[in-house]
């Protein structure tokens, strides 16, 4: 099932109809997604708060045994049980949700916000390998086309993969797979890479005089890419590198720096306080994850060519998120149940560690008590 074409566009026309904006549009499509993935992250959320708790305990319990590697094994099994905890519990709901989230992100960075090109590569082979030629009917990729009515289209191009024989030439054109394409819609044909002597003209009409393999691109428009949005100049405007630093483009330099910005936020309301008993390898290992994590992943946005509406999808939704977080952080954690301490009899002792919301912890050892002999 197609997430993008089938949810995410026409739910996204549907708020810019109603608001008369794509950048609303935008912003709201976001929300209601991120709403509807709460569950999965605050699941996902309390299984790394709950695994973060029980660390220090499991690593005491490593300790213990670790010249009895089976014993280590059984008494983490039982602790797991005990604390009914799952070591997987925090990537299946993030697994779950990524689909979700990747036919957002394909929603901003094709039509209507941005042009994406549909192509067939072409394989052009002399004369005397003309037994070779085969044609493709179309496209194996496809592009969403919205108009400036809000009418939805699915596009491939025709034909697809194909070989033919030098000198040949070969009509393209693009169809509607699903939908209705309006009579004024125009594609831009292009070659893309080497192109081997081959010309395409902008009727899709392309002639090929000599071998070589080449790859012919119809690029779909996007309707909404230069529509603004408050300081932003065009949702479809890409820049990259130093082209950032030109006045024109500062709409999406501010954005790359919101992003960062409210990302250090999001990674600072994941990490907990630490314990009393933590590892403090794995703090120094964590510090060193949130300062540079942000940092690098922000200066990657550098580099990477995206559409302003991409950049202030993920702004709005690191806002988002960072709530949820600090709505699923902010209640404590369940008691903690520890296997790890055994009394001389060969009894466990249950040592209970309650969480506290300062991420503190107050442990209480209970041990058995022996039964008086009948006298």
């Amino acid at each position: 099932m197609d997430i993008t074409y089938s949810f995410m566009i026409p739910v996204l026309e549907a708020i810019a109809k109603a608001c008369h904006s794509y950048g609303w549009a935008i912003v709201l499509l976001t929300l209601l997604v991120r709403v509807l993935v709460y569950p999965l992250v605050s699941s996902s959320t309390r299984s790394m708060q709950r695994m973060s708790q029980l660390q220090p305990k499991l690593k005491e319990l490593q300790e213990r045994y670790k010249g009895n590697p089976e014993m280590f094994q059984k008494k983490a099994a039982e602790f797991y049980q005990k604390n009914q905890i799952n070591p997987l519990g925090g990537c299946l709901p993030m697994l779950v949700q990524l689909p979700i989230l990747f036919a957002l992100f394909a929603t901003f960075t094709g039509p209507p916000f941005g042009d994406k090109a549909i192509t067939s590569k072409i394989t052009v082979v002399p004369q005397q390998e003309s037994q070779r030629v085969t044609k493709t009917e179309t496209s194996g990729n496809n592009s969403p086309y919205v108009s400036q009515t809000g009418e939805l289209a699915k596009v491939v191009m025709y034909p697809g993969d194909s070989t033919v024989v030098a000198g040949e030439a070969v009509d393209f054109g693009v169809r509607a797979l699903e939908g209705k394409l309006p009579p004024d819609f125009k594609v831009q044909w292009k070659i893309v890479g080497a192109d081997h002597g081959a010309t395409v003209s902008q009727d899709g009409h392309a002639v090929f005089p000599e071998a070589g393999e080449i790859t012919i691109s119809a690029e779909v428009p996007g309707v909404a890419k230069n529509e603004g949005f408050y300081f932003i100049k065009g949702l479809g405007r890409v820049a990259k590198g130093m082209d950032l630093l030109k006045p024109e483009n500062w709409d999406n330099l501010v954005l790359i720096i919101l992003f960062g910005v409210t990302m250090v936020i999001s990674q600072k309301l994941m990490v907990q306080p630490p314990s009393p008993n933590a590892d403090p390898e794995q703090l120094l290992i964590q510090k060193q994850t949130q300062r540079t994590m942000p940092i690098a992943v922000t200066a990657m946005f550098f580099f990477i060519p995206l559409p302003s509406g991409v950049f202030l999808y993920m702004v709005i939704s690191n806002v988002v998120q960072s709530l949820q977080t600090w709505l699923v952080m902010r209640t404590p954690g369940k008691t903690i149940v520890d296997v790890a301490h055994e009394t001389a009899g060969g009894k466990g002792d249950v040592i209970t560690v309650e969480a506290t919301e300062s991420g503190s912890e107050n442990e209480t050892v209970n041990t058995p008590k022996k039964k008086k002999k009948k006298k």
